[in-house]
């Protein structure tokens, strides 16, 4: 959902009239769709409120790649410490004397 701050500057913009909806559009940096749904009506004044409390001293969230899945996460990746779970928990889960597996030698 876009910020309401920008649907508030593409509406602002389009009242001007001084630039076309394909350079409001790259200015702003959403679609020309979504500026054109405003400038038609068919997309109300609303958006999600932004709280700007970021400090400089605080790291910004960026999209990382996981080492262990290779997925695109924000760091710690919840799908490797799921798996990790799941394995110390089948580790350290008793063995029942029915469930032990039957290990047959090789022959050569």
């Amino acid at each position: 959902m876009l910020a309401l701050e920008t649907v508030m500057e593409v509406r602002r913009l389009l009242v001007e009239g001084h630039l076309s909806h394909r350079k409001i559009a790259l200015q702003l940096g959403v679609s020309r769709g979504i500026v054109n749904s405003i400038a038609s009506g068919r997309r109300g004044l609303h958006g999600r409120e932004t709280t700007t409390n970021y400090s400089y001293d605080s790291p910004e969230l960026v999209a990382q790649r996981c080492r262990g899945c290779g997925a695109m996460v924000y760091m710690p990746c919840l799908l490797c410490r799921a798996r990790q779970y799941r394995v110390r928990q089948q580790r350290d889960e008793p063995q029942h004397s029915c469930h032990r597996a039957i290990h047959k030698p090789r022959v050569a």
